[in-house]
């Protein structure tokens, strides 16, 4: 009885190996979407950035829960050292995870407003074009001479097409039925000036905001999970009792200026009213 007891502490437990198998399979799976989402890489293409940005948000909770079953099959069975190498490895990969998110927070940022600016200019470079080509059409319009220099004129400029019934058309009633239907080209042109977006960054300012709530929220979620190789602690305690540290150094050097008492020190560094 007790042999079969020590043997089943030699071996790994079922359950955790179930578990972090299940974690590993959750982070292949991301690395997998983001893996298809880099194809084809542009890396200077705002469009690209803001895609694979999109995948790293969204797809996000997929790697953490894989990071808290590795965490959670390792408490089940400490005594699997493989099993503990593993979560100690992904660990520390969260590290390297934690600060990516932080940094990708202002590049998302940065390529938002240069997509935002790129269409801008796409959108008013197509509409100047659109201005132009209808003031040729109309500059063809009044100095054809015939219908058939106005159709090739017309043709060469990929304006309005004539038929059998517009070429049996006086020239003058021709011409007016072109510049009718040019009027009504120039005021659908006009509406979609109108309708166009501001080339202003205030104007995705809120989805910047998000985008980077969600960014600095993912990477205090990894940095918990995350640890140092030489060290014990989360990469998010150990960022907290560094700022303790400078928290602490900060108000040190204030006292000595201002020559406050030791009481009125401690009480300023314990937060205590008075």
């Amino acid at each position: 009885m007790s042999g079969s007891s020590s043997l089943s502490r030699l071996l790994p437990s079922p359950t955790a190996c179930g578990i972090a198998l299940a974690g590993l399979m959750l982070i292949v799976l991301f690395l997998t979407i983001l893996s298809a989402s880099l194809l084809p890489v542009r890396l200077l293409d705002a469009a690209w950035q803001l895609r694979v940005g999109g995948v790293l948000i969204n797809a996000s909770p997929i790697p953490l829960i894989g990071l808290v079953l590795l965490h959670f099959a390792a408490s089940l069975d400490p005594g699997d050292a493989l099993l503990v190498n593993r979560c100690r490895l992904a660990a520390q990969f969260a590290t390297v995870v934690a600060f990516g998110y932080l940094l990708l927070a202002p590049l998302l940022a940065a390529a938002t407003l240069q997509y935002q600016h790129s269409q801008a200019l796409a959108s008013s470079g197509g509409l100047r074009r659109d201005t132009e080509k209808l003031q040729q059409m109309r500059q063809v319009i009044k100095s054809a001479s015939s219908i058939p220099e106005l159709e090739q004129r017309m043709a060469a400029l990929q304006g309005p097409h004539l038929d059998a019934a517009d070429r049996s058309l006086p020239l003058p009633v021709l011409r007016s039925r072109m510049e009718d239907l040019l009027d009504q080209a120039s005021t659908r042109l006009a509406r979609v000036r109108s309708a166009a977006p501001l080339a202003s960054p205030w104007t995705q300012l809120g989805d910047i905001v998000r985008t980077s709530v969600a960014c600095l929220a993912l990477a205090a979620g990894f940095a918990g999970l995350a640890r140092r190789p030489s060290s014990e602690l989360s990469l998010l305690t150990e960022l907290e009792m560094a700022w303790e540290e400078l928290r602490y150094s900060m108000l040190s050097l204030s006292s000595r200026r201002t020559g406050t008492s030791n009481e009125d020190y401690i009480r300023q560094l314990s937060g205590e009213e008075d």
